[in-house]
């Protein structure tokens, strides 16, 4: 048994005392990572209500299993209050600290992964200076209609729908905007788009960094998931944690990180081209997951199959991600 696998053993019978369920009945803990150096474990727990005694009770119980116990000499403990579900689609941001992560490309595949699963899903490419999805998925120099009232209608690829700002201005041209006009560009996709039958899942893919777009999203949906995109490179590994903590900040609810172009695998044996640790080090500072290392797997499109390797790797990922959004 892994030691993480151990704490969370040992500590599963403990009860939250409004809901009078266990962590494990509860499914409460959300992470739990241990800090080597520090000697210190790390955990997200899922309560019903932020209660300040509650949040003292349960430190309690818990460093008295992790601390006396089992010898750790510390514990650091983020409390989330659990939400109530709301039906209807669920809204995923696809966010990252710095461009060239592969975001976009993580954004398309992850759609197909999941439309592979059987779910509807639509794609809001909201990187407003950098749109990428109409060249991914084949949509390029589509032609943007809509209706008398202003609504218009999303392309449509593979049954995967898509509105892209690249529709608002001429070929090759960037999107100059700021402020208030961006706020009408995302008006325009979230309320005023014509999407075809009941969508389960929306895929925001977001600008990297921090900035406007980032800070209006929550006008649209109060309750969207957020997933950080990275390399295991230093310098992006450094830069998603900004983006990580400022998203925090935002109040989105960060589900996971993704490590894109982790290896390069040649007859069994992987090589670290870009290095080693970047998503892991952004998944423990900011608390969360690492949900899926995706390998370099050379294509002559940006769509994977389902039986490359890459496609499985992306699968598994759908799967992660549609659980935890449950």
């Amino acid at each position: 048994m892994s030691k993480i696998s151990d704490i969370k053993e040992k500590i599963k019978s403990i009860k939250d005392p409004v809901s009078n369920l266990s962590f494990q009945e509860s499914s409460a803990i959300k992470h739990v990572g241990i800090d080597e150096e520090s000697n210190t474990v790390m955990f997200v727990v899922e309560v019903e209500k932020k209660n300040p005694d509650v949040m003292k009770e349960l430190t309690r119980e818990i460093a008295k299993v992790v601390k006396i116990d089992m010898g750790y000499k510390g514990i650091k403990i983020d409390f989330v209050e659990k939400k109530v579900e709301k039906s209807g689609p669920k809204t995923i941001l696809i966010a990252s600290g710095k461009g060239g992560v592969g975001k976009s490309t993580v954004t398309a595949n992850l759609a197909y992964a999941m439309m592979r699963l059987g779910k509807r899903i639509a794609i809001i490419d909201a990187d407003v200076y950098g749109a990428n999805m109409p060249k991914i998925l084949g949509g390029t120099g589509h032609q943007l209609l809509g209706n008398k009232d202003g609504k218009i209608y999303p392309f449509e690829k593979d049954g995967i729908q898509m509105v892209s700002t690249e529709y608002l201005v001429e070929k090759n041209r960037a999107l100059l905007l700021r402020g208030p006009m961006l706020n009408k560009v995302l008006k325009l996709f979230f309320e005023d788009t014509l999407w075809t039958g009941e969508i389960d899942y929306f895929l925001v893919d977001l600008p990297p960094g921090t900035g406007d777009i980032m800070l209006d999203m929550r006008t649209f949906i109060d309750d969207a998931k957020m997933v950080l995109v990275t390399t295991p490179q230093a310098n992006a590994s450094h830069i998603a944690i900004k983006a990580g903590y400022a998203a925090k900040d935002l109040g989105h609810e960060i589900l996971g990180v993704i490590e894109n172009m982790s290896y390069y695998e040649i007859q069994g044996e992987k090589h670290y081209i870009f290095g080693q640790g970047g998503g892991k080090e952004v998944a423990d500072e900011l608390m969360v997951e690492l949900l899926e290392q995706l390998p370099i797997v050379p294509s002559n499109t940006s769509i994977y199959s389902e039986s490359d390797i890459a496609g499985i790797h992306y699968l598994n990922l759908a799967h992660q991600i549609m659980k935890l959004v449950k």
